[in-house]
């Protein structure tokens, strides 16, 4: 009986051990991505936006006129693709994707984000695997909200 307790117990540490959070990928990994942010993606990305600029943002899209960036803000791409992407796996494999090969039928957006900025260029194409990985990571780790709370916080 003690023998079958005790292997019971391994069994458990085994199975649930393993269930845990992944770990985030290395600092430098990080700074990494930000980089190719910077580079590559905030030039019609904003990083986030607050919600008080949200309204003032809206206001200024319902009188016809256009928002001050190019694309949604990264904190919200980032709930969004979450939203149906929510593994770094398949975050990842998706961002990585759609940077290269743009297209409205596998994007995630809104209809309203499209209507508003359209489809984005594939900049991915200029970009190594390892930059693509990067800022994939960067944009996974670098926001922690889900769609809902997102919403509830910026509300369009």
């Amino acid at each position: 009986m003690k023998k079958a307790v005790a292997c019971l117990g391994m069994v458990s540490v085994f199975v649930f051990g393993c269930q845990t959070k992944p770990s985030q990928p290395p600092e430098a990994e990080i700074k990494k991505g930000y980089l190719v942010y910077k580079n590559n993606c905030s030039v019609c990305h904003w990083e986030t936006v607050k919600p008080e600029q949200i309204k003032d943002i809206r206001k200024k899209v319902m009188r016809g006129k256009r928002p001050p960036f190019g694309a949604p803000p990264m904190s919200e791409v980032s709930a969004r693709v979450k939203k149906f992407y929510p593994t770094e796996e398949k975050f990842v494999a998706f961002v990585k994707d759609y940077i290269t090969n743009p297209s409205r039928e596998k994007g995630v957006c809104l209809p309203m984000a499209y209507k508003i900025f359209g489809v984005m260029p594939p900049v991915g194409k200029n970009m190594s695997e390892e930059a693509k990985e990067a800022v994939a990571k960067w944009l996974y780790y670098r926001f922690n909200m889900s769609w809902e709370e997102f919403m509830e916080k910026h509300p369009h």
